[in-house]
């Protein structure tokens, strides 16, 4: 007994190690498959649109990205401390829930990457046995839908994948509807703010660019009196003609030019405050405006390459031709008592292997046959799992973002730092 438990430890073992390897030389392939699709974007320019990508957006997620960690605030007072903090640790509530919704959508591409490497390790006469399952199961399938006598409008590849997302399919078709939606009024949003955020800057410019100019003007009067002051007392002694009028009235002059000068200095100091604030509000708007774009876009490109579409519209006349064939495979069952059978001889094998989702498997039994076929869905679940990976990086670095944006006011408002802690506190 203890040779052959320590005989399936090392069979284990191996296993695992074999199963690392292949993981590590799949995230390798499809590195590089990523590296040469950049390089031939930057040569060839735009080209035809392929799945997961947004044909009408007008922004980057990288340069958002980098738009949001190089703003910088400049709060001026508790109070404007305090919102900003607020806006910083709504900003991290609404990073961490993203993260969850991720973090179990990579779980589940991760498992069937796992049931992979499980069915690709079954040898020999197992192995005939399970491929001799999967090849009556794909007959069976393939009787059923004859007994229709139809066009078929839609790939079986697709039916195919479809049938794994087949009871959330209306869900998503509305989902992608909605977040197609979303993203249009974001990046409506996200423009209006934008052109808000450069006309309060152009103010702010003009506003320092009228302060320059009084300054001028007060050296000039300045210079202007002192000229006048030393006429008169030329005229004074060459002429012996009384001054005071003309000294009365320089003198009023005087007061009356600094006067002004004071007023609109001081009206022009108020509004480069004032501007600075809606300045700081318009961008802590811009950064969530920002971080839901990003957000919104990565899920869209996401679902786009998932379930292999174009946009919602793609999406829906898929779904509706899928759905019609559906129907007609149900209505010619006369086989389904062997194929059920058949089935549930797949799924028992794949539980003696430790299969965790063997049931995933019976609307993809023509991979278990087909090496080609296994490494599509291989490189399209690496492909997902890529995309959601990058998800999570962008999620952590802009919560930092915040984090550091937060630690950032405390140091340059050491009076806030009381009230500053007191907000993070309760978002914990």
């Amino acid at each position: 007994m203890a040779f052959w438990n320590r005989k399936r430890r090392q069979r284990e073992e191996w296993e695992a190690k074999q199963l690392e390897e292949q993981m590590q030389r799949a995230q390798a392939e499809f590195d590089r498959r990523r590296q040469r699709k950049r390089e031939a974007g930057t040569a060839q320019g735009e080209g035809n649109p392929s799945y997961g990508q947004d044909q009408a957006g007008a922004f980057s997620v990288e340069h958002l990205l980098e738009e949001i960690q190089g703003e910088e605030w400049m709060p001026g007072n508790v109070e404007e401390c305090k919102r900003i903090t607020t806006e910083c640790c709504e900003a991290i509530r609404e990073i961490e829930q993203q993260k969850d919704s991720v973090r179990s959508e990579y779980d589940q591409v991760s498992s069937r990457l796992t049931d992979i490497q499980l069915i690709d390790g079954i040898t020999g006469e197992e192995r005939e046995v399970l491929d001799g399952v999967c090849k009556k199961i794909l007959r069976l399938t393939k009787e059923r839908n004859q007994y229709a006598n139809r066009t078929m409008t839609i790939s079986d590849s697709l039916v195919r994948h479809f049938d794994i997302y087949e009871d959330s399919l209306a869900d998503e078709v509305k989902k992608m509807y909605d977040a197609e939606m979303y993203q249009k009024a974001i990046e409506g949003d996200l423009e209006k703010l934008q052109t808000e955020k450069r006309s309060l800057q152009k103010k702010i410019r003009q506003s320092v660019q009228n302060q320059g100019a009084l300054q001028q003007m007060a050296k000039v009067l300045i210079a202007l009196i002192i000229s006048l002051f030393a006429l008169f007392v030329v005229i004074y002694y060459a002429k012996q003609i009384d001054m005071t009028l003309p000294y009365l009235g320089t003198i009023l002059l005087a007061a009356v030019s600094a006067t002004v000068i004071f007023l609109e200095s001081g009206k022009n100091r108020r509004a480069v405050a004032l501007d600075q604030r809606k300045v700081n509000k318009a961008i802590t708007l811009l950064n969530r405006v920002k971080i839901k774009y990003i957000n919104n876009r990565s899920l869209l490109d996401y679902n786009r390459e998932k379930f292999r579409v174009q946009d919602a519209a793609d999406f829906e006349k898929k779904w509706i031709e899928y759905h019609k064939a559906k129907e007609y495979e149900r209505k010619f069952r006369e086989n389904t008592k062997q194929l059920e059978q058949m089935q549930k001889n797949l799924q028992e094998i794949l539980r003696e292997r430790k299969v965790q989702e063997p049931e995933l498997w019976l609307n993809q039994t023509v991979a278990i046959v087909d090496a080609r076929e296994m490494v599509e869905i291989r490189h399209a679940l690496n492909v997902q799992r890529g995309r959601l990976r990058e998800r999570i990086a962008y999620n952590d670095s802009v919560r930092q973002t915040m984090l550091d944006k937060i630690d950032q006011i405390m140091e340059q408002n050491p009076d806030a730092s009381r009230e500053i802690v007191a907000i993070v506190q309760k978002y914990q």
